[in-house]
């Protein structure tokens, strides 16, 4: 097929899962709501279906077809009027950001255990101690199960990347949607002027992230709607379901858990007792379907926390005892251990005395903050200058220390230090730094703006040029390349093609579930 018919093609097929999926989001979404937030209402309600029918039946072929069949049905036989959102501007943005999309070479994580549990899911149904077979399906994603409802035909495995760069474009989409609503504080136009800004110039490579950086947009997301909505109730009852489905994503989004604090200092504790009952259902669902996953993969109900594991007496696939090491092996990671070697500082052996009372510290930050996160927080507040000087109402510099911004700010930097003493790698922290610097100008300094169209037309323009042109780059130096990821299927992937041999393990049958031992 010609290059630019298979580009056609996978454009095509990328906006048609969206309105799919937006589709089952319009079942719980309002249609006063945000547009974009029916791609991560649909997200939930599609994780829990593509859960249900990985443990009952298991998914092929015709049933992915009529999910996305049936999806498309719901948007347009349930057609809303959503504000602030035409088919010009959703087209427009969509392929403006369709570079991120066209990859060749995957992130190192993908081939390694990604693609290969995808794969499992789609294959095959339950199987109980999965873990066993690859230590990685531990930590893997829930939002691997939405991935292979894309095993279609023709593509194959080929679409599985569309739900996380969904997130990012949905993301964008709603930072953006909130720029135009007639209602928005001037503080809230400065924060979402600052997450699309910062998403486009700094997040624009599909092929660097799996899933750590998507959690974390949606968590931009969720500080929106607790900061600056709080005094709807149904925005709160909202963020509450979409840090769930971080959670699920990624558990380390645990680490934004002290932000969300402050809705128990904005409402009392009868604030819950009003929440839907179908919010209830939503989130105590997502609840249940992380805890048995974890439980069906390693025999704890959930593996993060080593006291809810069984013993490999009680349940033949625990790895209750395995985690305590794999917990240790993460936090050496993270806090740059092996990479001593290259430190100016006198290398440390033992183990436990690296881990003790910051001694990691130096090296950490000599090889990872000074190499990750230190050029994001010149990237960043270098971002928050320039809106403020763009966009600027008047001259004022002093701020208005109001305590909603004091107590998140606290929060925020609860959070960060939360991080920093578990795993202090960028990717699972970033959210809460840009909260944190934002808050911080904005207890400090009058960040007071008024929002132009065509000022934020620039800016916009300016942060999808640097998309493209890194994007583009990136995929001309992808052709050239010599490697297995030399692009040979463009748009699309280089598949590696993974099976794995049970013979080595002991598999029981029960029913259509498979028990490794």
């Amino acid at each position: 097929m010609d290059l630019y018919l298979k580009l056609i093609l996978f454009i095509i097929i990328s906006i048609l899962y969206f309105w799919s999926v937006t589709g089952y989001g319009k079942i719980i979404t309002n249609k006063y709501s945000n547009y974009f937030e029916t791609y991560f209402d649909g997200t939930i309600l599609l994780l829990i279906l593509s859960y249900i029918i990985y443990v009952t039946t298991g998914t092929n072929l015709i049933i992915n077809i009529l999910i996305i069949v049936i999806g498309l049905y719901l948007n347009f036989f349930n057609i809303k009027i959503f504000k602030n959102i035409t088919h010009k501007s959703f087209f427009l943005l969509f392929l403006s950001l369709f570079s991120i999309l066209v990859i060749s070479k995957t992130h190192e994580d993908f081939n390694n255990y990604h693609y290969f549990f995808i794969n499992e899911i789609f294959n095959n149904n339950l199987t109980i101690g999965i873990s066993k077979l690859n230590g990685y399906f531990i930590h893997i994603s829930l939002l691997t199960h939405n991935q292979s409802l894309l095993f279609l035909p023709y593509f194959k495995f080929k679409l599985i990347h569309l739900p996380i760069f969904l997130i990012y474009f949905s993301t964008l989409g709603y930072f953006i949607n909130v720029l135009f609503e007639k209602k928005v504080k001037s503080d809230e136009v400065f924060y979402s002027l600052l997450s699309v800004f910062i998403l486009l110039i700094k997040f624009n490579r599909l092929s660097e992230y799996g899933y750590d950086y998507i959690s974390h947009f949606i968590l931009l997301i969720v500080f929106h709607k607790i900061y600056f909505l709080n005094s709807d109730n149904s925005e709160l009852v909202k963020s509450i379901l979409y840090f769930t489905l971080t959670i699920l994503i990624k558990p380390v989004s645990l680490l934004f858990l002290p932000l969300m604090f402050f809705i128990l200092y904005k409402k009392d504790l009868l604030f819950f007792k009003n929440i839907p009952k179908s919010r209830y259902f939503l989130i105590f669902t997502l609840i249940i379907v992380l805890f048995s996953s974890s439980l069906f993969k390693t025999g704890c109900i959930f593996y993060p926390v080593n006291k809810t594991c069984f013993s490999a007496e009680t349940i033949s696939w625990s790895k209750k005892d395995s985690l305590k090491d794999y917990s240790k092996i993460v936090a050496l990671w993270a806090k740059g251990y092996w990479i001593q070697d290259d430190s100016k500082y006198e290398k440390i052996d033992d183990t436990n005395i690296y881990l003790q009372n910051f001694k990691w510290f130096k090296f950490w930050v000599e090889k990872h903050f000074f190499y990750k996160i230190f050029e994001f927080l010149l990237i960043l507040i270098g971002s928050v200058i320039l809106i403020y000087v763009y966009f600027k109402k008047d001259n004022s510099s002093l701020g208005r220390k109001d305590n909603d911004t004091l107590i998140m700010l606290i929060l925020s930097l609860f959070s960060i230090v939360f991080w920093l003493n578990t795993v202090p790698q960028f990717r699972f922290g970033f959210s809460s730094i840009i909260i944190f610097i934002y808050l911080s100008f904005k207890y400090f300094f009058n960040l007071n703006i008024i929002f132009d169209k065509k000022k934020f037309f620039h800016l916009l323009i300016l942060g999808l040029l640097v998309l493209n042109l890194k994007n583009i780059n990136r995929i001309n130096s992808e052709f050239e390349r010599n490697d297995f990821y030399k692009f040979k299927d463009f748009p699309f992937y280089n598949e590696k093609v993974i099976k794995y041999d049970y013979s080595n393990f002991k598999v029981k049958k029960f029913l259509h579930i498979e028990i490794i031992e």
